[in-house]
């Protein structure tokens, strides 16, 4: 093996042999035990009480087989290369079994020992559960009784490369198993190449290693793949970054469609969501297509700015908020809440395993994992920033990163990020916009600093907002540059003709009449644009407002989103009470009044003004409980998980220090942290277990492993395994 870094150098003088994982762990100084600990955060849930403790549930069939998701190819390859050794294999033979040289595997060798799947240093193991777990590594079959000895192994394959050389090169680095009932199947097993399995024929182990020369894997890739593609080209400098930040408008135009939400709400789907139809509507209305206005919308709804009360999308309280910033503020708050999502708003509409369509703002467009991948790609386009990456390289590069994940996926959300990135004016054309080259520099940083970063970032890019318009009288009105803030009401009442350094729009009697229909008062606009047009409101356009807006109104209709019915005297006695302030209460009759609130904030109301009230549904019938709910906003994070306090506050450093401090002697060891101490030590222990009369059995036995309540040992004196509860068992 090539030159050692210092700290195992150093660290290999303390003692000669290591002979468990725990005596691996001891030897790491404080900032590797740490990294492992920030790597493996379940092994802090609750904190161990000593280094013996932490080997063993580092060494627990559930938290290796987490572990063993988050590696990466290079480092997989080693594990399913150990899997197949011998046990206390060599570096050397742990290179050459992945086709590489010792000084290649070095790194992602170091990881795996810091992250405590590997132990040791010229014997290299593997820790149990991924070493028994592994059936099938690196597509060989699971070891069988019957397989010849390696030897044997060898003097078939060497017998049979001399009739069929070039079907045994096929099959060398192929699946182990494989199909086939002709003469060349027979001759195959006639060779002992093969061995028949019930309808397929089954390469064993050894000769499957024969075949490929001993080694587990073909080649070895250290290096993550870049994004490839072609060169970013700009004929016009500075247009991409133009057409970046007109995008990142763009999308905070669509999200102003929000506003909309309190006239016309959209439904609420019985599984969650927004229903299809619904979204088609929105994207017509904001004249963009169904992704931009699905990522839009998405992105929203997980910042908690829009929500649902089971029957109606609205909304939220942050909403009133974000609307009062200013425009950059809003996209860096968008564009934070996108990178750190947990769902894809690309595969709206796609079918999910069941079959199932899947709806908008729902849990079926949730990825396990996909805030992780996200952020991992946007990385490595960070790399690559004269490259227009293509979707095949990105996948590629996710394979490497995260090679458990089905390739299919990684294609998807390859293609999602590059859709929806190109909809928030972070990617153009597969390369990162300066605004996404900001955005990957935020995401380390604090919300606070990462807010204000992109904010600038924005805002620096953009051109200054002009407050003035271009009236014509065909009906249209130009804005000679990026719109201010109190010119966007002008989107309301027109349509989009074109975009460019100049946005020209055109009022028609459909886009007025859809206007009024919103709530827009034409009177407001022609005021508006008396103020901040350059020469006077042409005629037509005075007499086009004016006109349909003494057509509109006939039939008025209104909104409540709370009917509540009550006596006069109790209606009386409500609405003169200062906390019904809040509702706005109008009137309808001596019995019944309605409000815009939801029910769930209509009833706190009334309780906290002394009155009881009950959610009733349409029909006059009671509401469980359970289900007077107020508006929901934004998905539920499943990074909020049940979690031992200890692991929820104290940050690596801190908790480093009390596993050390438990190491000295400090605090007293638990039956638990004994037998996982001992099974860290691969340790005999006199076990005590109670009897279902009451009674102790006691028998000498060797700990193995400790989950979920049950210690799993093996007897000393006659080598059989047994698990047993461990509340059951008592230590002398």
């Amino acid at each position: 093996m090539g030159a050692q870094p210092p700290h195992i150098m150093l660290e290999s003088t303390m003692s000669a042999v290591i002979r468990s994982l725990a005596d691996s762990l001891r030897r790491f100084g404080d900032d590797r035990l740490a990294a492992l600990l920030l790597a493996r955060p379940d092994l802090t849930s609750p904190l161990p009480r000593g280094i013996g403790p932490l080997a063993a549930r580092a060494s627990g069939a559930t938290s290796a087989r987490r572990a063993l998701e988050a590696l990466t190819l290079p480092e997989l390859h080693l594990v399913e290369a150990l899997a197949v050794l011998e046990e206390g294999a060599s570096p050397a033979q742990l290179a050459a079994a992945v086709s590489a040289e010792p000084a290649e595997i070095g790194p992602a060798l170091e990881r795996l020992i810091t992250l405590g799947l590997v132990w040791g240093e010229d014997e290299l193991h593997l820790v149990r559960p991924l070493r028994e777990g592994l059936r099938a590594p690196a597509g060989l079959a699971p070891v069988a009784e019957d397989d010849p000895s390696s030897e044997e192994a060898r003097m078939r394959v060497e017998r049979a490369r001399t009739a069929v050389p070039e079907v045994l090169d096929a099959l060398a680095w192929g699946p182990s198993t494989v199909s086939g009932h002709g003469k060349l199947a027979a001759d195959l097993l006639a060779a002992g190449i093969v061995v028949a399995e019930e309808d397929a024929l089954r390469l064993p182990r050894t000769v499957h290693l024969a075949l490929r020369d001993g080694r587990v894997r073909r080649a070895f890739v250290g290096r993550r793949p870049l994004p490839e593609g072609p060169p970013v080209r700009e004929p016009v400098p500075g247009s991409r970054t133009a057409q970046a930040v007109e995008r990142a408008f763009e999308a905070l135009r669509v999200l102003s469609i929000v506003r909309s939400f309190d006239e016309d709400p959209p439904g609420v789907l019985r599984r969650g969501g927004l229903p299809q139809r619904d979204l088609r509507r929105l994207a017509e209305r904001t004249q963009v297509d169904v992704l931009t206005c699905a990522t839009v919308l998405q992105t929203a709804w997980q910042a908690g700015l829009i929500g649902h009360d089971g029957q109606e999308w609205r909304p939220t309280q942050d909403w009133d908020a974000h609307r009062r910033l200013e425009a950059e503020q809003r996209w860096a708050e968008l564009v934070l809440a996108w990178a750190q999502g947990h769902h894809l708003a690309a595969v709206v509409g796609t079918p999910d395993a069941s079959g199932t369509g899947r709806a908008l703002l729902s849990e079926l467009t949730r990825r396990d994992g996909v805030r992780t991948r996200r952020g991992s790609l946007l990385g490595a386009l960070l790399t690559t920033p004269h490259v227009r990456a293509t979707e095949e390289s990105l996948a590629a590069s996710l394979a490497w990163a995260f090679p458990l994940v089905p390739a299919e996926i990684l294609r998807e959300e390859s293609a999602a990020l590059l859709a929806e990135a190109q909809v928030l004016g972070l990617v153009e054309d597969g390369a990162l916009t300066v605004l996404g080259q900001e955005l990957v520099l935020a995401l380390d940083e604090d919300v606070t600093t990462a807010d204000a970063r992109l904010a600038a970032a924005l805002q620096e890019a953009a051109p200054a907002p002009v407050e003035e318009v271009l009236l014509d009288a065909d009906l249209t009105v130009m804005i000679p540059g990026r719109p201010a803030e109190s010119l966007m009401p002008l989107l309301d009442w027109t349509e989009v003709v074109s975009r460019g350094g100049a946005l020209t729009l055109r009022f028609t009697t459909a886009t007025v009449r859809r206007a009024l229909g919103d709530g827009r008062d034409a009177e407001a606009l022609l005021a508006l644009l008396e103020e901040v047009s350059r020469s006077a409101v042409p005629q037509a356009l005075s007499y086009l407002l004016r006109d349909e807006q003494r057509r509109h109104g006939r039939v008025q209709v209104s909104r409540a989103t709370t009917v509540l019915t009550a006596e006069p005297e109790v209606l009386d006695l409500l609405q003169g009470s200062p906390e019904a302030a809040a509702l706005d209460l109008h009137r309808l009759a001596p019995t019944v009044a309605v409000t815009l609130s939801d029910p769930g904030f209509a009833l706190a109301t009334a309780r906290r003004a002394g009155l009881s009230p009950q959610a009733v549904r349409p029909d006059g019938k009671p509401v469980p409980e359970e289900l007077t709910h107020s508006l929901r906003g934004g998905p539920a994070d499943p990074d909020l998980v049940t979690i031992d306090a200890d692991a929820l506050r104290l940050p690596p450093a801190e908790a480093v220090a009390r596993i050390r401090a438990a190491e000295e002697g400090g605090i007293e060891l638990s039956v638990t942290d004994r037998l996982l101490e001992a099974i860290a030590a691969s340790r005999e222990l006199e076990l005590g277990i109670v009897d279902g009369r009451g009674g102790v059995v006691v028998t000498r036995a060797l700990p193995l492993s400790l989950e979920g309540g049950r210690l799993r040992a093996q007897d000393v004196k006659t080598a059989e395994e047994f698990t047993v509860l461990v509340h059951r068992v008592t230590l002398a």
